[in-house]
């Protein structure tokens, strides 16, 4: 199988519109960041991989590269500062590669086989290829424009819901025969909206390149917003195809392991606990008696205390949960909640849950999600968290409060009044 030469990662968003949480390219499953596991597939299509980077992000990415085997066919580059957005990130790496390259988002994740297409060609010039997906739904993002002869002709950003002018979203694994192609496209395109690469990928369109298209039929994970995270979380568990638990695990015998299931080091489980697959239990957590865990990914060190339930829900590292109803919810590192405390997860009238990012509500289209937790944050006693809502970083929520709408980080919310967290 012919390798394509360059695969260019595009990781140098700064993650804003996934608060509460952070780093969305370091995001953990199955004990690996997103970033390892696509680097880890890219390595069978392509010859060379670049990483562009957040500088935030630059040292921890690189150190993760380093540990790889055949770590010398990648490098990770930092985004220029005077570059912004996906079209910023190709211009930072015009000159560290050449040739032909596929570009990716670093936070997507699908079935990569799908780039068997693109290798199986001959090495192309002056070509540019583009993938599609049909879809049902409205998707805030870029569409495909055909002409009468269904030729591929634009990419319409970010088009109305009644102006569509066509069903295929674009998804970013784009081919192209030369890195030149784009990045001249991109120097000489003028916009002041955030589409600079789209308008770009017009320019080149609008020219006498040949192009074509492929239809992509699989799975599509990407994250955007944190509730994201349960839709990747979910196609990640399904990956687990046996059951497999460490040999330093301790399990009760009166404990119920189901279906297919990873259980790593050092875990105990504990008097009649019950774990369901598909899921995953992360290094030195303790899953106590009588709890439930079902299509749930826990993290490494966390304590899932006596009698917690924790379904459908991402739990991350070193989290804490003592007789608690987690549904549909995502927990940060080191966050926890004290006895009796739960989310709810769905709204009566059977209506998808909203959710909020810039004072504008968002439609998560999802019938079911409790809420999200940021990194360290602390939930009272018999608290009562209502669905949809975001608790920000550094939080403490009092004992006995109902929490309903979003806290901003290093908040305490005491007696419904929202205050400075002094404790930090």
């Amino acid at each position: 199988m012919r390798k394509i030469k360059n695969a260019l990662i595009l990781a140098g968003g700064d993650s804003t519109r996934f608060w509460p949480l952070e780093g969305k390219v370091l995001f953990d499953f199955l004990g690996q960041p997103i970033i390892v596991h696509q680097i880890k597939e890219l390595k069978k299509y392509a010859e060379k991989i670049t990483v562009v980077v957040h500088k935030e992000y630059a040292t921890v990415i690189g150190r993760l590269v380093e540990n790889l085997e055949n770590s010398g066919d990648i490098q990770v580059i930092v985004q220029k500062e005077e570059f912004d957005g996906q079209a910023g990130a190709i211009m930072s790496s015009k000159n560290h590669l050449t040739g032909e390259v596929i570009i990716l988002n670093a936070n997507d994740i699908f079935d990569y086989s799908l780039l068997l297409k693109m290798t199986k060609l001959p090495a192309p010039k002056n070509k540019i290829i583009l993938t599609g997906k049909k879809q049902n739904e409205y998707f805030s993002g870029g569409y495909f424009k055909f002409d009468d002869k269904h030729n591929l002709v634009e990419i319409v950003e970010k088009p109305a819901i009644d102006d569509l002018p066509s069903n295929m979203v674009r998804l970013v694994v784009d081919y192209f025969s030369d890195l030149s192609l784009i990045t001249k496209a991109i120097e000489s395109v003028k916009t002041t909206k955030d589409d600079h690469y789209e308008q770009a990928i017009n320019k080149i369109l609008s020219g006498t390149v040949d192009r074509s298209y492929h239809v992509y039929e699989g799975y599509w994970n990407s994250l955007k917003y944190p509730w994201h995270v349960l839709e990747m979380m979910k196609s990640m568990l399904e990956k687990i195809e046996d059951k497999k638990i460490a040999s330093s695990a301790q399990i009760s015998k009166s404990a119920s392991i189901v279906g297919n299931v990873i259980i790593g080091e050092n875990v105990r489980v504990g008097d009649y606990a019950k774990i369901v697959g598909p899921a995953y239990v992360g290094d030195n957590s303790v899953v106590s008696d009588y709890s439930l865990i079902r299509d749930s990914h826990v993290g490494e060190d966390c304590l899932i205390g006596s009698y917690s339930e924790v379904a459908r829900s991402y739990i991350g590292n070193r989290v804490f949960l003592h007789r608690n109803y987690v549904g549909d919810s995502v927990m940060a590192d080191k966050s926890m909640m004290g006895a009796g405390a739960v989310t709810a997860n769905l709204r009566f009238d059977g209506k998808t849950i909203a959710s909020s990012y810039d004072e504008v509500s968002i439609d998560t289209n999802r019938d079911k999600l409790g809420t999200i937790i940021g990194a360290r944050s602390k939930i009272g006693v018999n608290s009562t968290i209502i669905p949809g809502v975001k608790i920000g970083k550094d939080c403490i929520v009092a004992p006995g409060e109902k929490v309903r709408f979003d806290l901003e980080d290093e908040t305490y919310l005491i007696r419904s009044e929202e205050r400075r967290n002094q404790s930090i």
